[in-house]
């Protein structure tokens, strides 16, 4: 073991900190001569903290506070995480925010929603950044959103203002016209939002779709009803950022580096996964498909549903959703693959039966179709540990 690396991590140790620190434990692990010391982002003597054990380097998302190393950092190596720093010369590491954006712009559009809001947090650039990306690609498409920020942290808020902030949270709720999906900052602001929505008599998902970022399982799960959830690679942020850090203490030139890691998927739960189709036959037959989805499942078993002709309801399909029936038993199938190879380590053939496919000779040929990577490639890249996908 070469000489010992001493490296300060300062986040929160509760949320995203926790899996920022995950991926910093898989790199460590690898390396033994790193020697850690954990800084909680909120702790009150973070700056003599980190002057006291005087680290190596640091890694750390704590750019624009007011104390933290919102100047040691010229003093020390530094990786600043999920906060992009205004100093050109500060590597990063953090989310593809456009990317996120996009994909929940995307989810929604292909459920044929009409109307779309986001709320969020005003006081955090990713929420602002989330905002203006799901904006922009509904845009795109010939849509507008509602987009409401407000300052959530009403810890030290004084109860007018705090009632002040629901009323007016209460009437753009009422205003939006209905059924509307709606993208959350987070997955803590999602589970605010369904619980709020509630509490004002809004049916979550028939009335008001709900979706949040960070696939926080107990967050997502106590929900009620479950909230759909972006899953964005955050323990990879961690280990990328502790092997960015690496490289400079090991006196590598490296050019000005920034790595913007894309979003891992999406899982969709009972918050926002409905369909708006206007045509009943299209409707009872997509229900069809997402009850039966792990069955092997013919156009011809929808038609016995339905009853229509396949000519009538491909016809249908196309006029609602501009694909087949046929078409979107795969998508679904895909799509349900893709959350198991990412979160689960059930083996490509098992997956292969658990979505319906014949075999998983015939998931590897419709997921390369449908996606552009195999699924083992695909599992390969959520599951790693490190990205390379560089901005």
């Amino acid at each position: 073991m070469g000489k010992s690396k001493k490296v300060a991590v300062v986040v929160p140790w509760h949320g995203y900190g926790r899996n920022i620190l995950l991926g910093v434990s898989k790199f460590v692990h690898e390396h033994p001569e790193w020697v850690l010391h954990l800084i909680q982002s909120d702790s009150p003597v973070l700056e003599e903290d980190i002057q006291q054990w005087n680290p190596d380097g640091i890694i750390s998302g704590l750019l624009d506070s007011e104390w933290g190393t919102s100047h040691y950092h010229y003093k020390r190596p530094w990786v600043s995480v999920l906060v992009q720093p205004d100093a050109l010369d500060v590597r990063f590491v953090t989310l593809d925010e456009d990317a996120v954006g996009r994909m929940a712009a995307e989810y929604y559009l292909n459920r044929k929603f009409g109307n779309f809001a986001f709320i969020g947090n005003i006081q955090h650039e990713f929420s602002r950044q989330r905002a203006d990306a799901f904006e922009y690609a509904l845009e795109e498409r010939g849509f507008k959103c509602s987009t409401m920020l407000y300052p959530t942290n009403i810890y030290g808020m004084d109860k007018k203002k705090r009632m002040s902030i629901d009323r007016r949270k209460a009437k753009w709720l009422e205003e939006l016209p209905k059924p509307v999906a709606v993208f959350a900052c987070d997955d803590w602001e999602g589970f605010q939002f369904i619980q709020f929505c509630r509490q004002h008599d809004f049916r979550v998902p028939e009335e008001v779709a709900v979706m949040g970022v960070g696939n926080d399982e107990l967050l997502c799960n106590i929900s009620n009803p479950p909230m759909s959830s972006i899953r964005t690679p955050i323990e990879r942020v961690g280990y990328d950022a502790a092997k960015m850090l690496d490289s400079i203490l090991n006196g590598q030139r490296l050019p000005e580096q920034k790595l913007f890691l894309q979003p891992s998927g999406l899982v969709s739960r009972q918050s926002s996964d409905v369909m708006h189709v206007k045509d009943p036959v299209v409707a009872k037959a997509l229900q069809y498909i997402q009850d039966h989805i792990a069955e092997p499942m013919k156009v011809e078993d929808i038609l016995k549903q339905v009853f229509v002709s396949r000519t009538l309801l491909e016809r249908k399909f196309r006029t609602e959703l501009g694909r087949t029936p046929l078409v979107e038993i795969r998508r679904q199938r895909v799509r349900r693959a893709r959350q198991l190879l990412a979160d689960s380590n059930l083996s490509i053939s098992e997956i292969a039966d658990t979505c319906g496919f014949s075999s998983d000779i015939r998931l590897s040929t419709v997921f390369k179709e449908l996606t552009g990577q195999s699924p083992s490639v695909f599992r390969k890249e959520v599951k790693a540990p490190s990205s390379v996908h560089e901005q």
